[in-house]
């Protein structure tokens, strides 16, 4: 069951594998496939439960897509692999670097995420929306009863406010997150809800960058900042007019600070 099913690749070299967020699939990294041009192999799954890996009326957690994660490198026996999350796929890489180390990890890219999505009265810098843990809960079964409605709900939230409502990125975000399972979306919610890893940056030993929108709705900049001071030796950047997603909404600003971060002078 933790396994990719559907994984695209292009290019050969070095791994640069990208894993997508909540809700999302491996498609919103396709303008990324041009970093295949750097000589990078660049892969892109969809993570269980998402996308072509639809898997109704199945409780998912954290751990089992970062034992896919894991199932995928050991049998194709990759090293040398940057990570690359974003949203939930940073969660997935802070999972696995944990529990797994970073023997075949070379550098972790994090995109517009937070160690902690929950706050509470000691924890201000989840989700901007001021989510706590009984409006996750809240969210959880809102999903389950009705989740194209939620999904509806969902597509805004990923971009820059700017983003004209008859934008194709809109579409093309809600089109492709209502085609998941509510049931099994809500199940991972939870896990991801429950998911703390300020204590996990610290021991990262690997280069490491945080890019994030400075447009989100989702994450104050200071989230991007908090991040970058907590990983030992770490870069941030902030992708001018995008939000949550500045690989689809600024893909040239975005593969070149991948790109600079991939090739260091």
């Amino acid at each position: 069951m933790n396994a990719f099913r559907h994984v695209t690749e292009v290019g050969e070299g070095a791994p640069l594998l990208l894993l997508h967020g909540w809700s999302a699939h491996g498609g919103f990294f396709a303008p990324q496939m041009a970093l295949a041009k750097l000589g990078y192999r660049v892969i892109a799954p969809d993570l269980p439960g998402h996308g072509r890996d639809r898997r109704p009326h199945t409780t998912l957690a954290i751990a089992c897509l970062s034992d896919a994660l894991n199932n995928f490198l050991t049998a194709r026996d990759l090293r040398n692999v940057t990570l690359l999350g974003w949203s939930m796929g940073a969660t997935v890489a802070f999972d696995y670097l944990k529990t797994r180390g970073a023997e075949r990890i070379a550098g972790l890219i994090v995109v517009d995420m937070s160690a902690r999505i929950i706050n509470d009265a000691n924890w201000r810098l989840g989700l901007a929306s001021g989510l706590d843990a009984r409006g996750a809960e809240i969210s959880a079964d809102a999903m389950a009863q009705d989740w194209p409605r939620y999904a509806r709900r969902i597509a805004p939230s990923l971009f820059a406010p700017e983003l004209a409502p008859t934008h194709k990125l809109l579409s093309f975000a809600y089109e492709n997150i209502a085609n998941n399972d509510g049931d099994t979306l809500a199940s991972l919610w939870r896990s991801l809800a429950a998911a703390d890893h300020r204590a996990t940056l610290a021991a990262i030993p690997i280069p490491s960058l945080v890019i994030a929108g400075a447009r989100s709705r989702l994450y104050h900049a200071e989230v991007t900042q908090w991040l970058a001071s907590h990983i030992r030796g770490c870069r941030h950047v902030a992708i001018p007019a995008a939000g949550h997603t500045p690989q689809l909404e600024q893909p040239a600003a975005f593969n070149a600070a991948v790109a600079a971060f991939l090739t260091p002078k």
